[in-house]
């Protein structure tokens, strides 16, 4: 799905974090505001990751049931899965990924908001 046209954006990137092959690790991060999460693009070595898989949640509530592939979140505007998830300021973000791309890679998780209020 294509993304719509978004005003107030802020962009958060968390990582750079090198996983070795079939290893897992924890992007985390508490919300400064109150934001609507529009997209969050997984990306390793800056590409697309086919094989990984990530759980996400907003403090206890899950977005993911059980692991998600990475892909399925998008990687970019024309790829992404628009989500539309409100939070609020001191919400803790978690999304664990687990390299399954037969190669040690850098992960990076991106957050695209839109800032309410």
């Amino acid at each position: 799905m294509t993304s719509k046209e978004l005003t107030n954006v802020y962009i958060k990137l968390l990582g750079p974090k090198t996983i070795a092959d079939g290893a897992m690790d924890d992007f985390t991060w508490e919300f400064d505001g109150d934001y609507i999460i529009r997209h969050i693009f997984i990306k390793a070595d800056g590409a697309q990751p086919v094989k990984s898989t990530v759980t996400i949640g907003i403090d206890e509530n899950m977005i993911t049931k059980a692991e998600a592939l990475c892909n399925t979140f998008g990687t970019n505007a024309n790829n992404a899965l628009l989500l539309n998830i409100p939070v609020r300021r001191s919400q803790h973000f978690k999304a664990s990924i687990k390299n399954l791309e037969g190669a040690q890679k850098d992960f990076t998780v991106e957050l695209v908001l839109e800032k309410q209020g």
